[in-house]
């Protein structure tokens, strides 16, 4: 190959050196040979087949990497933006159709994003990027059951970036919307408070809205319903600004329902409702559609009309199971519980509390104080354990308890008398190693429990090792004496085991 320094007289252009072109059909050929030789392994999901690299071999082409210089930090931040590119594509899409197929790629991606995210923040130079990603995800944070780890993820961020930007106005009105969602509302307001006046002080119209909207919500639920009022008639007047999201714009109508249900003015709650279902349905929304409706359920309450009001309510929790919005599901079932007890099924009202109390103590067992959702909740029990006598309520009442979420929604969706537990019918491979069914007399130690446990939650070796402040390759160690022992071949037989479990 020529360098083109050389002088002669013929008159040739220098060539140029070329990468060779990798066609689909040779990628896929290297992938299958990968997998051949158990490099590669392959793992199919709700977002088609993904490939993950044996730890071993991950670590050890770590290694080698490390010893080029610069070429870690360059294949992390290539990472880093790749995320960060998908993470502002899913936030530009999430008011539309394309919810759940979202959410599935986000929790299949939760080892991407947390890399992402840590590479961001333990770097010079690359914290205010970790920012911008941690506060493009609000609506995973927030809508998707993952409130407590957002909340980590922004008070890191929000530590490393003290300097007055957009992404730091954004950053705060989400952690205090995620403060106030596991339990924290003093908090959660003055963290929306200062995110207003900084976007303010940036004369940002979008993230003032959105603070605004926290600010609501949260004095909603500090039970200052006059005030609440006045501030979501305020935002609803005024119509969404420019660039605020539309679901934050959705919700601010939401709310005003919620508020106008709390006060008995059914009819305001109901007309407010049936414009923002149709903003919905016009662009096939489903999250921001669910609380919609779980407020039109509200508004039938406060009419009596317990048939419609379980219809919407029972609408609302399929759509919030899709996206797997847990806060939502909570107080959807505190409604279906009053329906049931009002309605005389006494029974499927203790059953519904249960589950209700289940689901609630990963959010917050109190319910944020809020004096409307605890009084909903006490006249339910009230009624249900007068009828059914202390024994009869507490066997349905566990029974409802010992429910896990899709169990719950399942039973809260149908008209049954006892909840359905499904007997998870034998597969082929049922009983063989590698099932879960084969290892139910297995015990592991508490350490291997501990580490079980974290793999079920997504979180890689290095961040385990972080999490129990043991040495990485002690943590891999612990993997894989939990996969030799239970018979798996991948992470995610580990975490399905964890859930069969509970």
């Amino acid at each position: 190959m020529e360098d083109g320094r050389g002088g002669g007289g013929g008159g040739e252009k220098p060539r140029r050196a070329t990468t060779p072109r990798l066609y689909p059909y040779d990628v896929l050929d290297a992938i299958t040979g990968l997998v051949d030789k158990s490099v590669l392994s392959r793992e199919s999901g709700p977002t088609g087949t993904r490939y993950r690299l044996l730890d071993t071999l991950r670590h050890y082409g770590l290694d080698r990497l490390r010893r080029l210089p610069g070429e870690e930090p360059a294949a992390r931040r290539r990472q880093r933006d790749w995320m960060l590119r998908r993470a502002t594509a899913y936030e530009r899409a999430w008011f539309g159709p394309g919810q759940r197929e979202i959410v599935a790629r986000l929790r299949a991606d939760q080892d991407n994003l947390r890399a992402a995210l840590d590479f961001s923040l333990t770097t010079p130079g690359e914290r205010l990027t970790g920012l911008r990603l941690a506060g493009t995800l609000w609506f995973y944070w927030h809508a998707c059951g993952a409130p407590r780890e957002g909340r980590h993820w922004l008070d890191r961020a929000l530590a490393a970036n003290p300097e007055p930007t957009r992404e730091r106005a954004r950053g705060l009105w989400i952690a205090g919307l995620l403060a106030a969602a596991t339990h924290n509302l003093t908090a959660g307001l003055a963290l929306a408070r200062d995110a207003h006046t900084l976007a303010r002080d940036l004369d940002d119209e979008a993230e003032a809205a959105h603070a605004e909207y926290v600010i609501g919500v949260i004095t909603l639920f500090m039970d200052d319903l006059p005030t609440a009022l006045k501030h979501f008639e305020a935002s609803v007047v005024r119509g969404p600004v420019p660039g605020q999201h539309r679901s934050l714009y959705g919700l601010d109508q939401v709310e005003l329902a919620c508020v106008l249900g709390f006060l008995g003015e059914a009819d305001r709650a109901v007309e407010v409702c049936e414009r923002a279902r149709q903003m919905c349905e016009l662009h096939g929304e489903e999250w921001v559609h669910s609380y919609v409706l779980r407020m039109l359920a509200l508004a039938h309450t406060v009419r009596g009309d317990w048939h419609r009001a379980e219809h919407h309510a029972r609408h609302a929790l399929r759509l919030k199971l899709a996206v797997h919005d847990v806060i939502g599901i909570a107080l959807t079932l505190d409604l279906l519980a009053r329906v049931a007890a009002e309605t005389g099924a006494h029974e499927r009202a203790a059953v519904l509390l249960g589950a209700a109390d289940h689901t609630w103590a990963g959010i917050d067992r109190d319910r944020w104080g809020s004096a409307a959702l605890k009084s909903t909740r006490r006249d339910s029990e009230t009624r249900a354990r007068e009828t059914l006598g202390q024994p009869g309520f507490r066997r349905a009442y566990e029974r409802g308890l010992g429910l896990d979420l899709a169990e719950t929604v399942d039973y809260a969706v149908h008209d049954r008398r006892q909840p359905h537990r499904p007997t998870h019918p034998r597969k082929p491979n049922a009983g063989r190693p590698g099932s879960p069914h084969a290892t139910t007399g297995i015990r592991l130690t508490r350490r291997e429990t501990e580490v079980a446990e974290l793999v079920a939650q997504g979180l890689a070796n290095q961040q385990i090792a972080d999490r129990l402040v043991i040495a990485r390759r002690t943590a891999e160690g612990h993997v894989e004496r939990i996969l030799g022992k239970l018979g798996f071949s991948n992470r995610s037989q580990i975490a399905a085991w964890v859930a069969a479990q509970r």
